[in-house]
C-alpha cells in the first residue's frame, strides 16, 4: 500500500439526500399485502414516487408490472437506498451486498439487536462498520422506516399509509418508536395534520435523532420539529441541535419516554433521587428551550397550530364556548397550569356589549348569554372581536353538544379568518360531543383547521405554548471571588466537618464545629464555642442522622451536652448496632427560619448539576425541586428560587425578609464547586442550608468524589 496516499475516504450521502433518493431497492418487495415488504412496496408506488424502484424477489419477474432482481447485485444502477425487513441472520450479509454494490443508504426493519442483549449488540456493530466501510449510511435497526409526504418517499409498512393521498405539512416527526410514530401520523392525518418527513431511528445504529433534527432544522419544507425519545445517544450533539433550532426559530417540542424513577433509591444522600435522570434531562430542556409535554396528541396540537403562527408567543387566552359549564372547566385547567385568562376592557367590552346582556361576556364566554337567538352569527362576530382584541393572545373553543354545531364551526372559521382566509390567532377547537360533532369535525377538516377532541390535549398546548413564550436565555455565569478553583483531590466519601472544609474553602458559609469523644470534652467544647449549640453523631456508616436519633439540638449548658454526648451515642449503636462511631460534632447553632437543600451531583450524560429545594424536615414534604446545569449566575439563581413552594417565604412573607442574597451567593458558589468537580462522578448534599433574616448558614453537609 502506498503510505503517501492512503485510500480516500468514502463520501456520505446527506440525511437530505437519504430522505429524497433518486432510486430505491426494497429487498422482500411482494404483492402479498400481509408481508412487510408487500406493505411498503405498494405503498411507495401508490403514494408518488418519482424514482426508480429496484423490486428485490428472485422468485418473480415482475411485481405490480415492474421487472424484479434476485438481488442488490443485479440492479442496472447502484440504489440511493436499500430498505429491508429480513431474518436478523441475513442483515449482515444484505447491507454487504448493498455496500458492495454502492448503495448510499439503507433501512433495517429488522429488530433483535443491539435491544436483546450483547449478542446483538455485537452484531448491530458488525454491521455499521461494513455499511461505513462502504460509503453507506443506516437508519434502525430496529425501526418502522420513513414517511416523507414532502419527498413522496413513502418507505413504511403501515396501514396508516392505506389511503388515497398523504397530507403535507410543515411538521418534522423523529421517533424513537416506529409503531408510535405511525400511531401519531394517523391520527393527525384524521384531525387533518400532516407532515413534511416522519422517521422511526429505532436502535440509532449508525444515523441517530440529532442527525435528523439538523436536517429538520435546516430544511425548508418544516417549520416545527417533533420527537419522540426514550435516550439521548450523544448529549452534546442533542445540546448542540437545540441550540441550532433555537437560532433557526424552529421550536422544537419532544415527548420523552422514562418520566418515572421507579426503583430509584439514595443510596448516599437525597440529590441522588431528588436529581434523577429525567429530572435532569428536564432541566436541559429548559434551558435549551426544547419544549417537553407527556402526551403525542398535545404535541401535535400544539405543532400544528405553531406551524399557523410562526414565531406568535402566548401569554393570555380566550375561551369562547358553548357551555358555562365546559368554560369554567376549562378557565381552571388553564389556572393551573400557570396560563392567564384575557381581560376585556376599553372598545373590546363595548363591542361585546352589542351582542350579550351586560356581564355575560367575560372571559369565558358562553354563547348562551347572547342577546339574540341566532347563535351562529353572534360567534362569528365575537371571534372577529376575539381577534382584534390586543390583549388575547390565542383561543380555545371547548364545544360541547348543541344545535346547528356545522353552521357554528363555519361561523367561528370565517369570524377567525383574514382577508386571504388565514386563521388570525391561534385557535384551539376541542369537539367534545360523540358523533353529534362529526359535522363540525367536517367542516374544520374541509377548511384544513387541526382540532382535538380532548380538552386535555389543548390545555396541555396552551400551557406548553405559554412556557416556550417565557423562555429566557441563561446568563453568563461568572466566578465568585474566592470560589475556588479547587487545587487539591480530595477523594472518597467525606463526613461532614471534611466536607464543610470544602465548602468553606469556595466561600459558602460553614457553622463552627469541634469533634468530642466524650462527655466532658463535648462539654468543654461547647462552653467554648458558645451556648445553645447542636451535637450530632459521626459516624461513616450512618447517613441520615437525625433518623436515627443522632441529632440534638438547643443544648444550653455543660450538663445538656455531657447528658446528649451519652444519649446520642446510645441512640446511634440501638439503630445500627455494627457503626463506626467516631464521636460526636458539637457545633454551633445558627438560628434560622427556612431550611434549604443545596445539592449537586454528575450527570453522566449532561455533566454537573444543581438542585434546590426545601430542605431539613422539608425535603421529603415540599417536592418541588429546582434543577439546573452548573455554574449558575446570580440572575439565574434567584429565577430559579422563584418556581419553589417556599420562595415567598424566602422573599419575604408578611413583611418578614430573609437574606436572600446571600442565599443566592451561596448557590452560586454551590454551583462552581460542582462545576470544578464535574469530571468526576461526585454527589454533594448541603442540607440544610439554614436562612435568617441577615444570613444563610451550612450547617450539615455530606460530600462523595471518586
Amino acid at each position: 500500500m502506498n503510505q503517501l496516499n492512503p485510500p480516500a475516504a468514502p463520501a456520505f450521502a446527506s440525511v437530505a439526500q437519504l430522505l429524497a433518493p433518486r432510486s430505491v431497492a426494497v429487498i422482500g418487495a411482494s404483492e402479498d399485502q400481509t408481508k412487510f415488504g408487500g406493505r411498503l412496496y405498494r405503498s411507495l408506488l401508490k403514494h408518488g414516487y418519482a424514482g426508480t424502484v429496484y423490486p428485490i424477489n428472485p422468485g418473480r419477474d415482475s411485481l405490480f408490472g415492474i421487472k424484479t432482481y434476485p438481488g442488490v447485485e443485479a440492479t442496472p444502477e447502484p440504489p440511493d437506498m436499500v430498505v429491508m425487513a429480513l431474518p436478523r441472520d441475513k442483515v449482515k450479509a444484505a447491507i454487504a451486498a448493498a455496500a458492495a454494490r454502492g448503495a448510499r443508504g439503507g433501512i433495517i426493519i429488522t429488530a433483535k439487536f443491539s435491544d436483546a442483549g450483547p449478542e446483538g449488540a455485537a452484531l448491530e456493530r458488525e454491521i455499521v462498520a461494513i455499511a461505513r466501510a462502504g460509503g453507506m449510511r443506516l437508519i434502525g435497526p430496529n425501526c418502522l422506516g420513513v414517511i416523507s409526504p414532502a419527498n413522496r418517499v413513502i418507505l413504511c409498512s403501515s396501514p396508516a399509509l392505506d389511503v388515497d393521498s398523504l397530507p403535507v405539512g410543515r411538521i418534522g416527526f423523529v421517533s424513537q418508536s416506529g409503531a408510535l410514530m405511525a400511531t401519531i401520523f394517523d391520527r393527525a392525518m384524521a384531525v387533518g395534520v400532516g407532515f413534511s418527513h416522519c422517521i422511526s431511528v429505532g436502535n440509532q445504529a449508525d444515523l441517530e435523532l440529532a442527525d435528523f433534527v439538523d436536517h429538520l432544522i435546516d430544511d425548508p419544507h418544516t417549520g416545527v420539529i417533533c420527537s419522540y425519545v426514550e435516550g439521548v445517544k450523544d448529549p452534546a450533539r442533542f445540546v448542540a441541535a437545540a441550540r441550532r433550532a433555537r437560532a433557526a426559530g424552529k421550536p422544537w417540542l419532544m415527548v420523552k419516554a422514562g418520566r418515572t424513577e421507579a426503583g430509584t433509591q439514595a443510596a448516599f444522600s437525597h440529590t441522588a433521587s431528588i436529581a434523577g435522570s429525567h429530572a435532569v434531562f428536564a432541566a436541559i430542556c429548559r434551558e435549551e428551550q426544547v419544549t417537553l409535554l407527556e402526551d403525542p396528541g398535545a404535541m401535535i396540537a400544539l405543532a400544528a397550530s405553531m406551524v399557523r403562527h410562526p414565531g406568535v408567543a402566548v401569554r393570555k387566552v380566550a375561551i369562547l364556548t358553548t357551555s358555562g359549564g365546559g368554560g369554567a372547566l376549562a378557565a381552571d385547567a388553564l389556572a393551573a397550569r400557570g396560563v392567564g385568562l384575557a381581560r376585556f376592557e376599553g372598545e373590546t367590552a363595548a363591542r361585546f356589549d352589542a351582542f350579550y346582556s351586560h356581564g355575560q361576556a367575560q372571559n369565558p364566554i358562553d354563547l348562551g348569554g347572547r342577546k339574540f337567538d341566532e347563535a351562529a352569527n353572534v360567534s362569528k362576530a365575537t371571534a372577529q372581536i376575539l381577534c382584534d382584541d390586543a390583549g388575547t393572545d390565542a383561543l380555545l373553543l371547548p364545544i360541547t353538544t348543541a344545535p346547528m354545531l356545522p353552521q357554528l364551526a363555519e361561523e367561528l372559521v370565517a369570524g377567525m379568518a383574514d382577508a386571504d382566509g388565514r386563521e388570525r390567532k391561534p385557535a384551539f377547537y376541542v369537539l367534545q360531543p360523540g358523533r353529534a360533532g362529526d359535522g363540525a369535525r367536517a367542516v374544520l377538516s374541509k377548511h384544513g383547521v387541526p382540532y382535538t377532541d380532548f380538552g386535555g390535549e389543548a390545555i396541555d398546548a396552551l400551557a406548553a405554548w405559554h412556557a416556550h413564550s417565557g423562555w429566557t436565555s441563561r446568563v453568563a455565569a461568572l466566578r465568585p471571588p474566592g470560589a475556588g478553583p479547587a487545587t487539591d483531590a480530595v477523594r472518597g466519601v467525606l463526613d461532614e466537618s471534611s466536607a464543610k472544609s470544602v465548602l468553606e474553602a469556595y466561600g459558602v458559609p460553614v457553622n463552627a464545629a469541634r469533634l468530642a469523644t466524650d462527655g466532658e470534652g463535648a462539654a468543654r467544647i461547647a462552653a467554648e464555642l458558645g451556648f445553645p449549640v447542636v451535637m450530632k453523631i459521626v459516624s461513616p456508616d450512618i447517613i441520615h442522622k437525625s433518623d436515627s436519633g443522632g441529632v440534638l439540638l438547643g443544648i444550653a449548658d455543660a450538663q445538656a451536652a455531657r447528658t446528649a454526648f451519652d444519649t446520642i451515642v446510645a441512640n446511634a449503636r440501638r439503630a445500627l448496632p455494627g457503626a463506626l462511631i467516631e464521636g460526636v460534632s458539637v457545633q454551633a447553632m445558627f438560628a434560622g427560619k427556612l431550611e434549604l437543600i443545596v445539592g449537586a451531583r454528575r450527570d453522566p450524560q449532561f455533566g454537573p448539576m444543581v438542585v434546590i429545594g426545601a430542605g431539613g424536615v422539608l425535603v421529603e414534604l415540599l417536592t418541588d425541586r429546582a434543577i439546573a446545569s452548573a455554574p449558575l449566575a446570580a440572575t439565574d439563581v434567584k429565577a430559579l428560587l422563584a418556581t419553589l413552594a417556599i420562595w415567598p417565604v424566602l422573599a419575604g412573607y408578611r413583611g418578614q425578609a430573609l437574606a436572600l442574597d446571600a442565599v443566592v451567593d451561596a448557590i452560586v458558589r454551590i454551583s462552581w464547586l460542582a462545576h470544578d468537580m464535574g469530571d468526576d462522578d461526585f454527589e454533594l448534599d448541603v442540607n440544610p442550608l439554614m436562612v435568617s433574616a441577615g444570613a444563610c448558614c451550612a450547617v450539615d453537609a455530606r460530600l462523595r468524589r471518586e
